[in-house]
């Protein structure tokens, strides 16, 4: 009798441990008003969306202007008609870049124009901020100067 009464309490407790919810699954329904985590600045792809305030152009047979930090201090990316490339220091919400360079073609007046600002954003970026899917880039009396969108890397 001990026994049978044994093998009925352990499939009860079995049976009810089975139906208890564990608060730290991942399967769980997420809540619907919980901010949505914010893209690393590192290894993510930026693609700018406004220069001073303007809206980026992008122009035909052209590549959008962006950038990608990586893990070892290096800036890469295009101003829309050129490769740029460089380096960076990154100290808490502290972002600037250092020898910035990049290719040399003709770009068509906008884009010529569009390079120039980009160029002269990221040299005076001194602060940054992420929220979400979006990186705004500030100078040192914390003006906004540029914000971009993170875009997937394929």
């Amino acid at each position: 009798m001990l026994s049978r009464l044994s093998l009925f309490a352990a499939a009860v407790v079995v049976s009810v441990a089975g139906c208890a919810s564990n608060p730290d699954d991942d399967s769980a329904a997420t809540d619907a008003n919980a901010p949505a985590a914010s893209e690393a600045l590192v290894g993510t792809y930026w693609k700018l969306m406004t220069l001073d305030g303007e809206p980026v152009p992008v122009a035909d047979n052209q590549r959008e202007a962006h950038l990608v930090l990586d893990a070892q201090g290096r800036v890469s990316g295009s101003t829309g008609c050129n490769r740029l490339m460089g380096g960076y220091r990154l100290e808490g919400d502290t972002l600037t870049f250092t020898q910035l360079a990049s290719t040399r073609m003709a770009c068509p007046g906008e884009m010529a124009t569009l390079e120039q600002g980009w160029l002269a954003t990221l040299s005076e970026t001194a602060h940054y901020s992420i929220s979400g899917q979006s990186l705004v880039l500030k100078n040192a009396g914390d003006r906004t100067l540029a914000r971009l969108k993170a875009n997937a890397l394929y």
